[in-house]
C-alpha cells in the first residue's frame, strides 16, 4: 500500500485506504478527521481505533443511548446535568447515576466509537491530520475496534457499487490467489454466506471479474476491495491452481463493446489475437484501441445506458454486470496509461464515468424501470415534469432574492429532484444552501459544481461556487471561477 503523508484531503486518500494504511503501520497517535465545522479525533493504538472524539452534539453518548432506547429523555437530562456539575466524562455520570453497569459502559462507548468512524465514510470532502503519539489519553480505555470489520461496514453503508468496481476494474481479467494475511482477512469477514463463498473461490482458478458476477450483496464488494487494498491477494495474468485444468478459457475483459455478448463463451481468434496485442501494449491492438476511446467519447451524448455497455434492452442482470467488467477494464484511465495512453485520460475519465453511470442505473431494478420509461418515450409525463420544476424553481427564485434562504429550499430541492439537468435550478440550490443559516458548503458545492458542468458559460454559476470555494478554503480553484465569471460577464453578480 502507498504510505500516507502526515496530512491531506479525503479525496486523495479515502478514509478507508488510510484505516487499512494504519492498521498496516501499526500507527500509534490520532487521525483527525475534519470537514467544514465538524471534527473528529480518533485514538489509534498499534493501527487499531480505540477511542474518538466528536464535536457534533448528536453524536454525543447520551444521544446515542437514547436513539437506542436504554435512555429516556429525563435520564439524558440527569446525566447532563452531573457533567456540568462535575466537569467529568458522560460515562462516569452514566456509572455514578447507576443508568449504565460498566459492561454495557463498555459495549455502548465501543459502539460510539464505531459510529462515529462509520459517519467520515459518507462524506464527499474532508481532510485528515495525523498527529503520531502514544495513542492515549487521560481517562481513555482502549476499545478495540477491527479494522477490517469497520471498513468492511462503512464501505459496504456508504460507497455505492460503482465506486467499489471502479476501483478493481483494472484487475478484472487478472486471477487472484491468497496472499499474505489472506487467512486473517478470512477469519475476520468471512461471516457472511456470500463473502465465504467469494474468498472460498479465491484460488487463482477463476478471474476476478468471473467472481464478482456471482456477488449478490455489498458486503462481498466491500471484502473484494479491502483484500485487494490491503495486498492480500496476489495476482496472476494466468489461471492456476484450483480446477484450472479443467476449466474453458474465460473470456478476455480486454474485448471491445461490440464484442461483449452474454450468450457467447469467447472471442473470435482475430479479436484475441488484438486484445493480446493490446495487453501488450504493441502492434495494432493499441491503435485500434486509441480509435476506439476518441469515438465513444464523441459519441457520449448520441448513446443511451445500453449503448454505452454495448448491450440489448432484454439484457439480464448478469449480462449487465459482464459488460460493465468488460467496459471498465478496457476503458480504465490507469489501464489505457499503462499502455502509452496517458494523453487519453481526459477522454478516458468521462467514457469510464458514463460507463459506471450506466451501470449503476441498469444493475438497479427500480432505476432502471424509471430509466426504460423515459426511453420510451413518455413526453408527456417530461413535460409534466419540466413544467412542475420550473413552477417551483420560480418560487424559490423569487424567495432566493428576498434573502428567505431556507424558506426558499422547499421550492427549489424538489425542483431539481425533479429535473436535476437544468443547471439554473442546481445554481439556485446551491447558493441558497451556502446562504442559509448555518450553511452547507459541502452540498452548496456539489450542486454548483453540477451548474457549471452543465452550463459552463453561466457566469452567475461560475461567481456563485468561487465565493463557496473561497469560503471552504480553497484560494485557487476559487480564483480560477471568479476570473472565469469575469470573462463571460464582467458586470455578473452572485445576486
Amino acid at each position: 500500500m502507498e504510505r500516507i503523508p502526515e496530512s491531506g484531503g479525503l479525496d486523495a486518500h479515502p478514509l478507508p485506504r488510510l484505516l487499512l494504511e494504519l492498521r498496516r503501520s501499526r500507527f500509534a497517535g490520532a487521525l483527525v478527521l475534519s470537514r467544514e465545522r465538524t471534527e473528529k479525533r480518533v485514538l489509534f493504538q498499534e493501527g487499531t481505533p480505540v477511542f474518538a472524539e466528536s464535536n457534533v452534539p448528536s453524536e454525543s453518548l447520551g444521544v446515542q443511548l437514547m436513539d437506542a432506547g436504554i435512555l429516556t429523555r429525563d435520564d439524558h437530562v440527569r446525566v447532563s446535568e452531573l457533567v456540568q456539575e462535575r466537569g467529568c466524562r458522560e460515562g462516569a455520570a452514566l456509572l455514578e447515576l447507576g443508568l449504565l453497569g460498566p459492561k454495557d459502559l463498555f459495549l455502548a462507548l465501543k459502539e460510539q466509537v464505531r459510529r462515529r468512524l462509520i459517519d467520515c465514510f459518507g462524506w464527499a470532502s474532508g481532510e485528515f491530520r495525523l498527529e503520531p503519539g502514544e495513542g492515549e489519553g487521560d481517562d481513555v480505555q482502549p476499545l478495540r475496534i477491527d479494522s477490517f470489520q469497520l471498513v468492511q461496514d462503512g464501505l459496504a453503508r456508504h460507497w455505492p457499487p460503482d465506486r467499489l468496481l471502479q476501483g478493481l476494474a483494472p484487475r478484472m481479467d487478472r486471477y487472484p490467489s491468497p496472499g499474505a494475511g489472506f487467512e486473517g482477512l478470512l477469519r475476520r469477514l468471512g461471516d457472511e454466506d456470500g463473502v465465504v463463498a467469494f474468498l472460498q473461490g479465491v484460488d487463482g482458478s477463476q478471474s476476478l471479474g468471473s467472481l464478482l458476477e456471482r456477488a449478490t450483496t455489498p458486503a462481498v464488494l466491500a471484502v473484494a476491495w479491502i483484500a485487494d487494498a490491503a495486498g492480500a491477494f496476489e495476482w496472476q495474468d494466468t489461471p492456476s491452481g484450483g480446477d484450472a485444468a479443467e476449466q474453458k478459457p474465460e473470456p478476455s475483459f480486454e474485448i471491445s463493446f461490440e464484442d461483449v455478448d452474454a450468450g457467447q463463451d469467447g472471442a473470435a481468434s482475430g479479436e484475441a489475437q488484438s486484445a493480446r496485442e493490446t495487453r501488450a501494449g504493441t502492434g495494432a491492438g493499441v491503435a485500434k484501441l486509441r480509435r476506439e476511446v476518441e469515438e465513444r467519447h464523441a459519441q457520449l451524448s448520441e448513446l443511451d445506458f445500453y449503448g454505452v455497455l454495448g448491450i440489448e434492452r432484454e439484457a439480464n442482470p448478469g449480462a449487465i454486470k459482464r459488460a460493465y467488467f468488460a467496459a471498465a477494464k478496457r476503458y480504465h484511465p490507469d489501464a489505457l496509461a499503462s499502455l502509452g495512453l496517458e494523453g487519453l485520460r481526459p477522454q478516458a475519465t468521462a467514457l469510464f464515468a458514463r460507463v459506471a453511470k450506466a451501470y449503476a442505473t441498469l444493475s438497479d431494478p427500480e432505476a432502471r424501470r424509471n430509466y426504460d420509461a423515459e426511453l420510451d418515450g413518455h413526453v408527456a409525463a417530461d413535460a409534466d415534469r419540466l413544467a412542475n420544476a420550473e413552477a417551483l424553481f420560480r418560487k424559490g427564485e423569487i424567495m432566493l432574492r428576498a434573502g428567505d434562504f431556507r424558506g426558499s429550499l422547499q421550492f427549489l430541492e424538489p425542483a431539481v429532484r425533479l429535473w436535476p439537468e437544468d443547471a439554473a435550478y442546481q445554481s439556485a440550490l446551491g447558493w441558497a444552501l451556502f446562504k442559509k443559516t448555518p450553511p452547507d458548503n459541502d452540498q452548496a458545492r456539489e450542486h454548483l459544481e453540477k451548474a457549471v458542468s452543465l452550463a459552463e458559460r453561466d457566469a452567475t454559476a461560475q461567481l456563485r461556487l468561487s465565493v463557496v470555494l473561497r469560503d471552504m478554503g480553497d484560494t485557487e480553484a476559487a480564483d480560477h471561477h471568479a476570473s472565469r465569471a469575469k470573462q463571460i460577464d464582467p458586470k455578473v453578480t452572485a445576486r
